[in-house]
């Protein structure tokens, strides 16, 4: 679709707070000092640039606005440049995983050792590193696997896990969200109580790691471990069905 350079700016700029509020949503969820939120909306920005080039005719209307099929075309290549920036920035990488099995080690041993679930301060000292590191650990790789389910939801349901979640469309996409949707459901029958709250105050009521660990009165690690851990049983289970 070819537009003045002003109307096309004009029509980008009425989405900076619609792509910043994508950016914030995934900025929650990824461990503190990792990366900017500005460089997040930055990547969203670049990324509804690159597909304005592939709106199809029909797109903007009468009035010069932005079609809802547009929009919601824009928004969702927006969230998908900034997933695909934090993935060149290696979350999954072989190394984290390494961290990941040396900390799952830790665990057990001091289990057995202790006779009862090990603190925080424990596991961090056994690791020989400080309380904090330990829980951008624990962040880091939980976010890893909610990569994995955007890769797994984006590869059958275009625009991700929440786009699925929040989406409506055509006769056909419907079908096939009900598919998948029973295979999420499916999934989630695979984690406990606590992992399903979790991830309901996380993801859908929207608060931060420290709130919803005032909320159900534990430490910060431990709603850490168990957000890693929801998301990583979830991320296989949906692997299998996929």
């Amino acid at each position: 679709m070819v537009l003045k350079k002003e109307k096309r700016n004009e029509l980008i700029l009425s989405l900076i707070p619609q792509v910043r509020k994508i950016a914030l949503n995934i900025y929650k969820h990824i461990p503190e000092g990792a990366v900017e939120l500005d460089d997040l909306i930055q990547e969203g920005i670049l990324g509804v640039l690159k597909a304005f080039k592939r709106l199809k005719k029909g797109s903007i209307t009468p009035n010069g606005k932005l079609s809802p099929e547009a929009v919601s075309f824009l928004l969702v290549r927006a969230k998908g440049a900034i997933f695909d920036y934090l993935r060149s920035l290696d979350f999954g990488s072989k190394k984290l995983r390494a961290r990941e099995r040396e900390l799952e080690n830790i665990r057990k041993l001091l289990k057995e050792k202790l006779k009862r679930e090990p603190t925080e301060e424990e596991i961090a000292s056994a690791m020989g590193i400080g309380i904090d590191e330990l829980y951008q650990l624990e962040e880091k790789i939980s976010f890893s696997y909610l990569l994995s389910l955007e890769d797994i939801f984006n590869e059958n349901f275009k625009g991700g896990f929440e786009n699925f979640i929040s989406s409506s469309s055509n006769v056909e996409k419907e079908v096939e969200k009900k598919e998948l949707l029973k295979k999420l459901v499916e999934a989630l029958q695979e984690l406990d109580e606590k992992e399903i709250l979790v991830l309901q105050l996380l993801f859908f009521e929207g608060l931060k790691t420290q709130e919803v660990a005032k909320v159900l009165d534990i430490s910060v690690g431990r709603v850490s471990q168990i957000k890693r851990n929801a998301l990583k049983k979830l991320s296989r289970e949906m692997e299998k069905y996929l």
